[in-house]
């Protein structure tokens, strides 16, 4: 969800990755919805000594129904899953930090379009975030969004809200953005879609290329939390990834309601963090740029 829309959006980071409040899902368009998201961040070197990097899955399913002409309820689940890699990393004492990480859980999003065309919506959500081995209780997390957005004229939709999380040994409120220009019959500006490795916060700039193809670019920033093993180097600890994603996007229609977007960009400004179980840092480690790929196939019926 710097001094702009996109470092609004950006401080949504990860909790907009699992209750989005884009465009589309201000909409409470009816039917069932998904995404897949394989993607991988391409190992990185560490400014104390060694290597991180790490692949994974981002994957979503929900649906939405109509309560009235105005009303609309939804169900939104999701799982990620990310394989990390350490290679002798100096600044955590030699340990590698963590492995396999697991987020999973379900929202419900609300929305209801007002007689004077605005839309709003409000999201609670309730999940989990840990390592494989962590404590299920000690990574649970939760919270909720409420935003609003109105629709000006066809090619301007604006919106925006508040959100808050409580998420592992940590809590946040934060503003959040909803913009949808389309600018001419080429270009629009607009959040990123949801189920690309980037999340729905941030900004990008599309291009419709014609023929269902379109292609894009855009920035957000991210910050992650998870609880770490309990049977671990840092038993109970908290892992903390904050990183920006820089990315260009090009995407086709592969039916009348699928589509894929292929991604490449760059992780920068990444901070991998390690905290003890009640939230007090142990290690704090920057890393260099890296590269990152993904591809999304996302569609409704």
């Amino acid at each position: 969800m710097r001094g702009s829309f996109l470092s609004l959006a950006g401080v949504l980071t990860a909790a907009l990755a699992w209750c989005p409040i884009s465009t589309e899902a201000q909409s409470g368009t009816p039917g069932y919805s998904y995404s897949v998201t394989p993607l991988y961040h391409f190992d990185a070197d560490l400014d104390e000594g060694g290597e991180a990097g790490f692949g994974g899955a981002l994957m979503t399913f929900g649906h939405t129904s109509s309560l009235d002409q105005r009303t609309s309820l939804g169900w939104r689940a999701h799982f990620d899953y990310e394989d990390w890699s350490f290679d002798e990393p100096v600044a955590f004492g030699g340990n590698r930090p963590w492995d396999k990480f697991y987020r999973y859980g379900l929202s419900a999003p609300w929305a209801r379009v007002s007689s004077s065309g605005w839309v709003w919506n409000f999201t609670p959500t309730v999940g989990y975030a840990g390592e494989s081995g962590a404590d299920f209780s000690d990574a649970i997390e939760y919270g909720a969004t409420l935003a609003a957005a109105r629709r000006f004229n066809e090619s301007l939709t604006l919106g925006f809200g508040l959100g808050f999380f409580r998420k592992v040994e940590d809590s946040y409120v934060f503003p959040l953005v909803v913009v949808n220009w389309q600018i001419n019959e080429q270009w629009r500006l607009s959040n990123p879609t949801p189920s690309g490795p980037a999340g729905p916060a941030g900004l990008e700039l599309s291009y419709a290329l014609g023929g269902g193809w379109d292609t894009g670019f855009g920035a957000t920033q991210r910050h992650e939390r998870h609880r770490l093993d309990s049977g671990g180097p840092f038993p109970d600890g908290v892992g903390e990834h904050r990183f920006t994603v820089v990315f260009a996007r090009i995407g086709h229609d592969i039916a009348p309601a699928a589509r894929l977007n292929f991604y490449a960009g760059a992780e920068v400004n990444t901070k991998l963090r390690v905290e003890d179980s009640n939230g007090n840092r142990l290690y704090s480690e920057e890393a260099d740029a890296s590269l990152m790929v993904g591809l999304s196939l996302v569609g409704r019926f």
